[in-house]
């Protein structure tokens, strides 16, 4: 089973790579965290240890959940290195789009060299 932050940081990266490809999406980083959060839902079964949902946890329905069960079965060791690297990939990919949003267009950038 992997870490939270591994589940996390998965999902996040997974949207923010997906928000990339649709052009003027409103509210993209609002987006990302949500997407993050949405790959952490199967976990809920460590808050309340319910039997339904120990077993949705380890249902393949949990792969919906940007490949939960996957995720937890190739890291059988909850591996902090793997929660470091895929929380690096997160902060890299973040940041990344990030700088792609807040560059001015070319129209923008002529207009201010005029002045």
């Amino acid at each position: 089973m992997s870490q939270a932050i591994l589940h996390f940081a998965v999902g996040g990266t997974l949207t923010a790579l997906l928000i990339a490809l649709v052009p003027d999406i409103p509210y993209p980083r609002t987006l990302v965290l949500i997407g993050g959060g949405w790959a952490m839902i199967p976990d809920a079964a460590k808050l309340a240890s319910h039997p339904s949902l120990l077993a949705f946890h380890d249902s393949p329905v949990a792969d919906v959940f940007w490949f939960h069960r996957t995720l937890d079965r190739l890291d059988e060791s909850d591996s902090v290195r793997l929660a470091s690297v895929a929380l690096v990939i997160f902060i890299v990919v973040t940041s990344l789009l990030e700088r792609r949003s807040y560059r001015a267009p070319e129209v923008v950038r002529e207009r201010g060299d005029g002045d």
